[in-house]
């Protein structure tokens, strides 16, 4: 046991060795003793891993002046010098001659400045957005002990953000773990306004009650966050949306109004929440209420859900969320009670940090593995950079071989060239890391708009990104510097100064070339992936979706007074720019559903299927070109419970032919409420292709039309003309509902939303791509330069011989084909990996073909060769005379 503690028990070796060189000896003994038993008790009381990371933090805080500068005595006034290496005189002397290396070298100090600005620039921006993703909700103070109760369907996996609505009291009543509960609706949009002040807005609205403040951490500007949200017709409003609906802050007790006849008093005002958060709540109103608004809002019990309805809770201190698997087990057991429930679904505990990459109430979601690739595009990017860095260094290194050979000579050690190099490299870098600072500044507003994020400059300007930008200038300049400066200063002084050029010793050669292996290994993968991204995109853009989404427009309704729509109806066909209308819960593929339990009783054992229900009326199949395979479809006025079926239902059915569906029965959940199939419908997507086909069901329900789909009567219209419907539209809409905000959408721009994360990877990629390749193209062409001037007495002995011009070039160029080519073989297993991780998240996909890798690989070695073929053509070209003269 002893020998196994013992490598532990001491403090890190390379920390005390950096002490021992650094610290000033007459301080040395006292720092390292008391820094030893500080570690010895932290070794006690936290273990092994904790101590040596302290000891590494208090060793940095260590390396200042105070601690490094020598005590200077009267007998011995060089007794305790300063490390030579750290001297002022020898600083100011490798940064004067850093500074004249790089102003005397113009092209070569912009070309690797250029590379490396691009570089780094890149890396902070990713960094800022990746910052930015992961920091939701971080801000409340018990983050780490708020969870979402989800319900995970367990056929394919999928976890539903909301759950049932008899959760919250069973929660709060029997299960002791649980310290607080905070159920939350929220409604897609709403009429808000204050009408005596002229104000009419359509809003998101949550429902909430005041467990909500004691979960998430809220700042008041007014109000008591424990009476605020306890009683109905309460609202509490963000301070920007006080201002918005009064014109002040003083809005206490002040009445809005919520639709059409709710009116609800002011109990709170927040601050504003930060952009970082899920929970953008700026009207938030009282749970009760929504019974009164919406009385059959939990009707359902333990027969469905919805996404809107979500319940948060706050574990007690020590709890976590595996132990509360047999609590939720037994709620399922105790209050679903159908067997088959029971077994294909499960509840569990979504942490708060994680609702970012779901479904959440920020509207947007963040994709764990766009932010993954992401941040591996950064590394690759600055890494090529750094390659770069490498390779035009030591081609110009070609021309200093005489100069560390007189360095040597009058006495200089390696250790002291490896410190001038690595200073050549960080003056560079440190320069290259300012103008990557501005240009990040100059791009942030792009890439936000590319992530659809709410960005600004200060974000670029903050703590966590300053000590960033450090450690990257740190991280930068050691890397790119290192191989330089111990390549060059290890070369024999009589060699040097006879020579005047690097020696070419054995795997030199392999792997300057090994670099551009791996700079274009990069590419290639970016280039083949850009290329199946979009292919994957256009697959999303083309696909058959059942329903002709072309020229529709969706309008949301205020409310669903049998009498208004009618009438909105009959004036919208009455215009001869409009062919049908339809009004709906929503379209036929949404992002919010409604899924419920329906039975099919074959025989005496029930079939339980989860099914998507579609609240419709008559005229939904017309108005969004779905088509109608056997039976009948609704008619105007119909009143008794009728439902039409999708093949895939009637698949789960155990029904091979859709004639045979007419006329079953179907019961909602475990009651004895039924309704017959009247007809069937040719399969349709009800999800983005990133899902299979949910079993669906379509029933005429008029107190769930929540949107209204208008069909144009031209596909191609000119804007002109739809600027003219559009205008026909609203003021039909506005003369049915007074006072109410319109605001419509186009059904393709809708369904598109649900590939922003697709679009924006492809987006980023093409652009990481582009930035790549040109960096690359500059690392390459600094392996041109040294080749061509490595090899410049050869080309002149070659032509007075009689070689041709198009034969030296093909000399050249073919050295540069061969890591080019090594790259491709690489790239391709590793993209074709790749891809088809990425692929699977989709249920409708392309295949990975292999002509695609093909054409990335011909790209890539296209951009290569024009790349080289400067360089080689103009050495070609060089007077062999001239050529002979050199070296």
């Amino acid at each position: 046991m002893s020998t196994n503690n013992k490598p532990t028990s001491q403090p890190p070796r390379v920390a005390d060795r950096l002490l021992n060189w650094l610290v000033a000896p007459h301080l040395r003994e006292d720092l390292l003793g008391d820094l030893h038993e500080v570690y010895a008790r932290q070794l006690q009381e936290v273990g092994p891993g904790p101590a040596r990371r302290f000891y590494w933090r208090q060793t940095l805080t260590y390396l200042r002046p105070s601690i490094i500068k020598r005590k200077p005595t009267d007998q011995h006034p060089a007794d305790y010098p300063l490390p030579f290496l750290l001297s002022p005189a020898m600083i100011r002397n490798y940064v004067k001659i850093a500074w004249r290396n790089l102003t005397h070298a113009k092209s070569f100090s912009l070309i690797n400045g250029f590379g490396l600005t691009l570089g780094l620039a890149c890396a902070l921006l990713i960094f800022v957005v990746v910052s930015h993703e992961t920091s939701y909700d971080l801000h409340h103070k018990n983050a780490d002990r708020i969870y979402r109760v989800e319900t995970v369907n367990m056929g394919n996996s999928e976890a539903h953000a909301g759950t049932y609505t008899e959760m919250t009291a069973v929660l709060r009543n029997e299960v002791p773990e649980i310290d607080r509960v905070a159920p939350v609706y929220r409604t897609s949009g709403q009429s808000i306004a204050v009408p005596q002040e002229g104000k009419f807005f359509k809003e998101p609205v949550a429902f909430a009650d005041n467990d909500l403040f004691k979960l998430l951490d809220y700042e008041w500007v007014s109000g008591d966050a424990n009476t605020a949200l306890t009683r109905p017709n309460q609202v509490v409003l963000t301070e920007s949306h006080a201002q918005k609906l009064f014109g002040t802050m003083d809005v206490l007790g002040k009445t809005v109004l919520l639709g059409d006849d709710h009116n609800l008093s002011v109990t709170g005002v927040l601050k504003d929440h930060p952009a970082t958060t899920n929970f953008p709540f700026d009207v938030l109103v009282s749970l009760p209420t929504l019974k009164r608004i919406s009385p059959d809002y939990d009707t359902h019990g333990w027969g469905g859900f919805g996404d809107n309805y979500q319940v948060y809770t706050l574990l007690r201190q020590g709890i976590r969320p595996e132990q509360l698997a047999n609590r939720f087990r037994a709620i399922q057991v105790k209050y679903q009670q159908d067997p088959e429930t029971i077994k294909n679904q499960h509840f569990e505990l979504n942490p708060l940090s994680q609702l970012h990459y779901g479904y959440n109430f920020s509207g947007r979601q963040a994709n764990q593995k766009l932010l993954t690739i992401l941040s591996l595009i950064g590394a690759f990017v600055l890494l090529i950079a750094c390659i770069n860095f490498i390779n035009l260094t030591t081609a110009k290194a070609l021309r200093r071989a005489k100069e560390v050979g007189i360095r040597k000579a009058v006495g200089s050690t390696r250790l002291t060239l490896i410190y001038q190099f690595i200073t050549e490299a960080g003056l560079l870098t440190f320069i290259a890391t300012l103008l990557a600072l501005l240009l990040a500044r100059t791009m942030l507003p792009a890439a936000a708009n590319m992530m659809g994020l709410p960005l600004k400059t200060r974000d670029l300007f903050s703590w966590p990104v300053g000590t960033f930008v450090t450690l990257l200038f740190i991280m930068t300049t050691l890397l790119a510097g290192t191989y330089p400066a111990f390549r060059l200063s290890g070369m024999s002084p009589i060699w040097a100064l006879k020579n005047n050029k690097l020696p070419r010793v054995a795997g030199s050669i392999t792997f300057r070339q090994s670099l551009v292996v791996v700079q274009f290994t990069v590419s290639m993968i970016l280039i083949s992936s850009t290329l199946f991204i979009n292919r994957q995109l256009s697959l999303f853009k083309n696909a058959d979706l059942g329903f002709n989404k072309n020229a529709v427009i969706t309008v949301g309704l205020p409310n669903n007074d049998p009498g208004k729509l009618q009438t909105l109806r009959s004036q919208l066909i009455g215009s001869p720019q409009i062919k049908d209308v339809s009004f709906s819960f929503n379209s036929p593929s949404a992002e919010s559903n409604w899924m419920q339990g329906i039975q099919y009783r074959k025989s005496t054992q029930p079939v339980e299927i989860r099914t998507q229900m579609k609240m419709v009326d008559a005229h939904f199949l017309t108005t969004y070109g779905i088509q109608l395979i056997a039976g009948e479809a609704f008619r105007e006025g119909d009143t008794l419970p009728k439902l039409i079926a999708n093949e895939v239902f009637l698949k789960r059915m155990g029904i091979d032919k859709p004639e045979k569906a007419i006329g079953q029965l179907v019961y909602f959940g475990d009651s004895q409420e039924s309704a017959p199939i009247i007809g069937v419908v040719k399969t349709f997507h009800v999800n983005s292709l990133h899902q299979g086909i949910d079993p669906t069901l379509l029933q005429v329900v008029p107190k769930h039309y929540y949107q209204a789909g208008i069909r144009l009567a031209a596909e191609n219209a000119s804007a002109e003309t739809l600027n003219a419907t559009i205008a026909t539209i609203e003021s039909i809409w506005k003369a049915t509902f007074p006072n109410k905000v319109f605001s419509y959408e186009f059904l393709d721009e809708t369904l598109a939303r649900a590939y922003h994360n697709e679009t924006r990877t492809a987006q980023l990629i093409e652009t990481a791509t582009l930035v790549a390749i040109l960096i690359a193209c500059l690392g390459l062409f600094g392996l041109a330069t040294f080749s061509a001037e490595s090899r410049t007495k050869e080309i002149g002995v070659r032509k007075v011989l009689g070689a041709s011009v198009a034969s030296i070039v093909g000399l050249l160029s073919g050295d540069f084909l061969k890591p080019v080519l090594a790259a491709i073989l690489i790239a391709a297993p590793i993209a074709w990996y790749g891809i088809s991780e990425w692929l699977k998240t989709f249920e409708y996909k392309i295949n990975v073909e292999w002509w695609v890798f093909g054409l990335a690989g011909l790209l890539a070695v296209g951009i290569a060769l024009l790349t080289v073929s400067f360089q080689s053509i103009r050495a070609a070209l060089m007077n062999p005379v001239k050529s002979l003269r050199t070296e």
